[in-house]
């Protein structure tokens, strides 16, 4: 199987000027979703020289998005596979023909028939004809006419709008699927006999590409333990009465780029859930390492999300300058920190704890929380006036109280700079992102993947082939092993490819 992934991706030096780094990751992601699938199928056995080309190739400076973009595809790819017809379709060559030509032939006869409607509703209205004729035989009134020709021709317009559009949806996914793109590109490099007319077409085919055939929209949803700013529109609402997650963001760039440091610093050694980060801060964050001892990933969370909140009413956002480098620190912070408080909330299932307990560990210091800021404008409160509300006497839950104490310490310790608080909490966020998805709970991200797709299982699937199958796991370290070892003896990762035959 790895064999198979080295020809489709040396296959495209043969004709480089018609492929693109695109269609090149393309292959990769397609390669990778057969060794997930494996993983799913629970016959995965190791495939350390893939872990080892993914450290070579993928996780160099400068290649975020390129990672999550492979990843994100591999994801399409299973998807596809477990969720839709298209893998079936393309078993044989001509099934997508033909399935392309029906289409186009009900969308034709919908054409028709509307057509034919229009020009039937406008003769009817030329000859003076309104109504549908019905000859009722009654004893006294004789003959009736009753009803409308638009009660005919409406419903027919609107369910041959509803199948054009259909129709029109299953070409597109035919057409821009990556599963076309991955057989054509074979097919090319596998034969150079084709016409400069094919070229020319498959080449248009090939770097199309549309949103609608997009899975993972690159958002995570948001929540805070804290009700700071809580959300008044009707929508926010709504969500709130049918018990749903309300708020979501995108997942910006520098979250990527951070999340992918992060897997960096970890290539020589196992997953951390934020201590290596804080000892790589020295004194200022050893001070900090209390809050990181407890068995259970979600009480740390909460606990750390209090204190995030905390500081972010100690330091109300501003505008800041783009060299400060505090707007970057600052959003990988609120927005991994609020991310993995919806994970404790809303997608339990997928973290190392018990999904239950999880769920009620939220509940609990929530609603403690909200005694706690009870009858307050919560939106209007400075930094000093939250922590006189919040008096640690006063609080029930232990994590509540851990939380306030850790964001009273953070801004007294590191208060003299704005700057360094965010990047100390952006460097443990980005190490605890990292540390809840292995986990060999493979029906929670199956059931993630039908819905459309989590950053967590994202991840999960990103440490899969960084070698993180678990956090005990010492694949990783020997996979960086070598492909450090492999990087000094090649001095370069262009050769790469020959670590994977």
């Amino acid at each position: 199987m790895v064999k198979r992934f080295a020809r489709y991706y040396d296959g495209f030096d043969l004709c480089c000027a018609l492929f693109t780094q695109r269609l090149k990751d393309l292959c990769f992601s397609f390669a990778l979703f057969k060794l997930l699938r494996c993983r799913f199928a629970r016959y995965y056995d190791g495939f350390e020289s893939t872990f080892s080309f993914f450290w070579i190739q993928f996780l160099k400076d400068g290649e975020a998005d390129r990672v999550f973009g492979v990843i994100a595809d591999e994801l399409y790819f299973l998807h596809d596979y477990y969720y839709s017809s298209l893998p079936i379709s393309y078993s044989k060559c001509w099934l997508p023909t033909v399935a392309i030509v029906i289409s186009l032939l009900s969308i034709g006869y919908c054409i028709f028939l509307v057509v034919w409607m229009l020009l039937t509703l406008n003769y009817f209205k030329w000859v003076g004809v309104e109504q549908i004729w019905c000859l009722v035989r009654c004893q006294y009134t004789g003959p009736a006419t009753f009803g409308s020709l638009y009660f005919d021709v409406v419903p027919l317009l609107v369910l041959s709008v509803f199948v054009t559009t259909a129709e029109v949806k299953d070409i597109i996914s035919y057409v821009c699927s990556n599963w076309t793109k991955v057989i054509l590109t074979c097919r090319l490099v596998k034969s150079d006999e084709h016409s400069l007319f094919v070229r020319r077409w498959s080449a248009r085919l090939l770097l199309c590409r549309c949103k609608l055939m997009k899975h993972w929209d690159e958002k995570m949803g948001q929540c805070s333990v804290l009700p700071l700013h809580p959300r008044k529109t009707l929508h926010a609402l709504v969500r709130h009465l049918l018990h749903l997650p309300d708020q979501k963001r995108e997942v910006s760039a520098a979250v990527k780029v951070s999340v992918i440091n992060a897997l960096r610093n970890s290539r020589s050694g196992r997953l951390s859930n934020g201590t290596s980060a804080l000892y790589r801060w020295s004194q200022e964050g050893e001070r900090f390492l209390w809050a990181c001892n407890s068995k259970s990933a979600s009480d740390i969370i909460l606990t750390w999300q209090i204190a995030t909140s905390i500081l972010e009413v100690r330091y109300p956002d501003q505008q800041q300058s783009a060299s400060s480098g505090i707007s970057d620190h600052r959003t990988v912070a609120t927005h991994l920190s609020r991310y993995c408080a919806y994970l404790v909330r809303w997608r339990s299932e997928l973290l190392p704890d018990d999904d239950a307990w999880s769920k009620n560990l939220y509940e609990d210091v929530n609603k403690d929380a909200r005694q706690a800021l009870a009858g307050s404008s919560s939106s209007t409160l400075d930094y000093q006036q939250l922590l006189k509300l919040l008096n640690i006497d006063k609080l029930k839950h232990q994590v509540l109280k851990n939380g306030v104490e850790l964001g009273r310490q953070l801004v007294e310790t590191i208060d003299s700079s704005e700057e360094t608080a965010w990047k100390l909490l952006a460097d443990f966020w980005s190490e605890m992102i990292l540390y809840v998805p292995p986990s060999d709970n493979l029906d929670g991200h199956k059931e993630s993947v039908a819905r459309g797709g989590e950053l967590i299982t994202l991840l999960w699937a990103m440490l899969n082939r960084a070698g993180f199958v678990s956090r005990t796991s010492d694949a990783a370290r020997d996979a960086a092993a070598a492909a450090d070892r492999t990087s000094s003896d090649k001095g370069s990762s262009g050769t790469s490819a020959g670590v994977v035959v």
